[in-house]
């Protein structure tokens, strides 16, 4: 087996990759890394493994536009797979750049180097989180050409329970199990009936893993940066003090990406004396369909929403369209709130019918209270579901399928949608939603994923999953071989010989 490892500047996770892949090495797979830049691999303690690494940044600086390669891809929806970094590098002050078709030749190195890499190591897998920057995504494109796999790994909304995924745009996985459970073609294990029950009886209570562990709800300065590993950074900030940012477009100069933020964890900081005030409080007896704000910059919005990234136009949309006496409650999320301007907030406020809903207001019992819920690919959308309201979803998330989801697909209906719909039930009932739950448990993996541990933690967590991401892969794999690699008329060596 031959692995691709991708590795960048997500915090931390370094740490559970590495030990991920050391596994695999010991195993027998031949591993590889793709790093997006020398600042990564520095701290990502690449060279340790004693792989092949390969910087991206390097590749892209001497990279010329190849439109034979663009034409290959040309069935990939390529600028939105730039959408994402595009997205970050305007939130974190990434990029400077006024080199004309600066786009067009970062698509163009980001295919070439990863053909370089599948030609040259005989890529069978993409090891990474789930998609969610352009690095992977394209990283997913060739791997598709190629008859690859990309392995996905993630946290699920289940407990104890975590997710592989390979199509950003295409889980699924839940909907085919389902089906097959619905139709009679699949049974439910016993055991497996009871832990649903008992997860749908104790819903209101439960908190998914990624939110226990992402610690963005923590808005202490102190906390954050006066920390032992800060300082290691530190250091490996000074020696890359002179990056050039051009072509580590995923994290520019460090010390200026750095910079920015701890500048706006500091202006977040300073917000929330003055956000306060800002936040409404429900109303007894009022008719509302909740909205739930969601985290940016991130894949849930950028990757499966980017249509709506611009959350003041959806909500402004939505609080247009309410039917008569029907308000939108805009609930702020509990780890991004403060980040938006000042702006974003009073806007908001202005806005008829609206209510800006406090982050540390309980959603479930919002959502127990609503009319229904109206969500780009938010968990909320997945518990309303679960609670038994109707969901309207403008994004693309895995629970779609669920008979009581109706899909925004034209924005421009919306009053004439929610009008009517709103007065219909959505028929779910109980045994619906515990074998929606049971085909959502067979679609995941046991197994506590937490990527923000360091040191032995991580190592514990990577061990703890190792078997399930292995038997996976080796499942894939043999499902990959009877496939037809499409690299045969176009492949960039062939091109450079």
């Amino acid at each position: 087996m031959n692995i691709l490892l991708l590795s960048n500047n997500a915090p931390n996770y370094h740490y559970f990759f590495n030990h991920l892949v050391r596994r695999f090495h010991g195993d027998g797979a031949q591993v590889v890394v793709a790093v997006d830049g020398s600042f990564s691999r520095e701290v990502n303690g690449l060279d340790a493994l004693g792989f092949d690494i390969h910087d991206f940044s390097a590749f892209f600086a001497a990279h010329k536009i190849n439109n034979v390669v663009l034409d290959k891809y040309s069935d990939c929806n390529l600028n939105s797979a730039l959408l994402s970094d595009c997205e970050r590098a305007e939130v974190y002050g990434i990029w400077n750049v006024d080199e004309e078709d600066y786009l067009e030749r970062l698509k163009s190195a980001l295919l070439c180097y990863f053909e370089d890499l599948f030609e040259k190591y005989k890529i069978d897998a993409v090891l990474y989180e789930n998609v969610s920057n352009a690095f992977a995504h394209f990283a997913y494109f060739v791997a598709t050409k190629f008859g690859a796999c990309y392995c996905g790994i993630g946290a699920s909304r289940l407990p104890g329970r975590f997710s592989i995924t390979a199509d950003p745009l295409n889980d699924s996985k839940p909907a085919e199990i389902f089906y097959a459970i619905r139709a009679g073609q699949r049974e439910v294990d016993p055991e497996v009936k009871e832990w649903c029950k008992q997860y749908l009886d104790n819903l209101e209570t439960i908190v998914p893993d990624y939110m226990k562990i992402n610690g963005l709800d923590d808005t202490r300065l102190m906390r954050r940066y006066l920390r032992w590993d800060r300082i290691k950074t530190i250091l490996t900030l000074l020696r890359h003090a002179g990056d050039k940012s051009l072509h580590a477009f995923q994290m520019g100069n460090p010390v200026q990406h750095y910079f920015n933020l701890f500048k706006r964890n500091v202006a977040r900081s300073i917000k929330l004396k003055w956000l306060w005030d800002y936040y409404d409080h429900p109303k007894e007896g009022e008719r509302f369909i909740l909205y739930p704000l969601h985290f940016h910059p991130e894949s849930s919005t950028s990757i499966l929403a980017g249509t709506y990234l611009n959350e003041y136009e959806v909500v402004r949309n939505i609080a247009f369209n309410l039917p008569q006496g029907v308000r939108l409650y805009v609930k702020d999320h509990i780890s991004a709130y403060g980040f938006p301007a000042k702006s974003f907030y009073r806007n908001l406020r202005r806005l008829p019918n609206v209510r800006v809903i406090s982050p540390t207001a309980q959603i479930k019992s919002l959502i127990k209270r609503s009319l229904a819920v109206i969500t780009l690919t938010s968990t909320a959308g997945y518990e309303a579901l679960l609670m038994g309201k109707k969901v309207f979803l403008f994004g693309s998330v895995f629970y779609g399928f669920h008979k009581c989801v109706r899909k925004v697909e034209n924005p421009a209906g919306l009053h004439s949608m929610l009008q009517e719909q709103l007065r219909e039930d959505c028929g779910h009932d109980r045994a619906y939603n515990l074998d929606f739950i049971a085909a959502y448990y067979y679609a995941t993996k046991p197994g506590t994923l937490n990527l923000m541990k360091m040191g032995k933690g991580a190592n514990e967590c990577a061990d703890s999953v190792y078997d399930q991401i292995r038997e996976h892969l080796t499942l894939a794999l043999a499902q990959h071989a009877t496939r037809v690699p499409d690299v045969s008329r176009y492949s960039v060596l062939e091109q450079q010989q």
